[in-house]
């Protein structure tokens, strides 16, 4: 993560950056009502701090969180894979269950569902998350915990017939064969409808039923808006009448809005949630505003975009995942094709590319060194 505070503080006082919450917003005085809660340094209940913060025009990139679907228990029984937080938690989670799995008093039954490491979700966070929990247990657990690393097992499930819907049939059939030879389970056609505390209840296509033990669990299965999106579709509920976000335009305007623009995971428009398209989004409103600050006749800017502007238009550069073993998979646009690798090189590509796209030098080099302690050192789930 980049400090957003490096990023301001190269601008001076062009950027004022607070952290808090956006509670509510008022679109008629075009004001903000943001609350900064604290923890007071003695221990003492926290200290809410509300701040009112006027805006000419304002735009919303609030990201998006975890969808549970309405799955009972997934709040409170699975790790997710959205924040720093949620990465703790996962590290903590593995730590816990193979050390408990250590005991020699712990029964048979028990050590395997222990040992049993289930990620819902066969998109690319699910895939890239799993093929890294292999690498862990086949390159450090192997190591550390002999015995109980060759008792680990993974297992993949997917609603839908085939993991990476996205992705060319040719690179799906790779990954799927990749998975098998490294020994990772995949439910396909199945979904989860229940989660509890030590199984989940899932049900496959022909409708049959089953409990499947478990000891840790990741949710990875799509993505959901974040409460601001709703507490602004509030505003215009006869217009903004979509759930998964805020409804937009090719101008990346709020539908029913007046100076309000999103972008990103909170938004619904005819682009898919990827973070190719949020960063070209943010590159395109950026210049967007910039000109309309250049712009003496800036009243009626915002309805006058498609008057004035070209609307946004995604081009995509590709997709790239990891599944594991020091493979990844590709599919780059080149001269109007589709050009489709996986294997060892394209893992290189991958790391590279995840190199070049990080927001500045300092960030990339610190990833690059932690992969290079990683190849000489090993892993570490030391908790933070």
């Amino acid at each position: 993560m980049e400090p957003i505070r490096h990023i301001a503080g190269r601008r001076g006082k062009d950027i004022r950056f607070y952290e808090a919450e956006c509670k509510d917003i008022d679109t008629a005085k075009k004001e903000l009502i943001v609350e900064y809660n604290s923890d007071i340094s003695d221990g003492s209940a926290g200290e809410n701090i509300t701040k009112n913060i006027k805006y000419d025009y304002l735009v919303v990139g609030v990201g998006g969180t975890y969808n549970t679907f309405g799955t009972p228990g997934v709040e409170k029984y699975a790790c997710f894979l959205k924040e720093m937080g949620d990465a703790s938690k996962i590290r903590r989670r593995i730590k816990d269950t193979i050390e408990k799995a250590s005991f020699d008093s712990v029964s048979v039954e028990e050590r395997s569902r222990l040992l049993h490491m289930v990620v819902v979700g066969g998109g690319p966070t699910g895939v890239e998350f799993a093929g890294e929990l292999h690498d862990l247990i086949s390159e450090d657990l192997s190591r550390w915990v002999p015995e109980l690393s060759k008792q680990i097992k993974i297992t993949l499930i997917e609603a839908l017939p085939h993991v990476l819907p996205s992705f060319d049939n040719k690179l799906v059939d790779y990954t799927e064969s990749m998975f098998k030879e490294n020994g990772i389970d995949l439910l396909t056609r199945t979904k989860v409808k229940e989660v509890k505390e030590k199984t989940l209840h899932v049900v496959n296509a022909n409708g049959t039923e089953s409990e499947i033990p478990y000891g840790t669990i990741v949710w990875a299965a799509g993505i959901s808006a974040r409460q601001f999106a709703h507490t602004l579709r509030s505003k215009v509920p006869e217009l903004q009448n979509n759930t998964r976000g805020l409804i937009i335009d090719d101008y990346l305007r709020v539908k029913g809005t007046q100076d309000i623009w999103a972008l990103g995971d909170c938004t619904v428009s005819k682009n898919a949630p990827l973070a190719q398209v949020a960063s070209q989004q943010g590159k395109w409103l950026a210049k967007t505003l910039s000109k309309i600050a250049k712009d003496n006749k800036t009243a009626d800017a915002f309805s006058q975009l498609d008057q004035k502007f070209k609307p946004f238009v995604y081009s995509s550069n590709g997709s790239l995942a990891y599944i594991g073993g020091e493979k990844a998979i590709a599919e780059l646009p080149l001269f109007n094709k589709q050009i489709t690798a996986g294997g060892p090189l394209t893992s290189l590509f991958w790391k590279s590319y995840c190199l070049w796209e990080l927001f500045s030098i300092r960030s990339s080099l610190s990833v690059a060194m932690d992969w290079v302690k990683r190849a000489i050192f090993g892993r570490t789930i030391s908790v933070d």
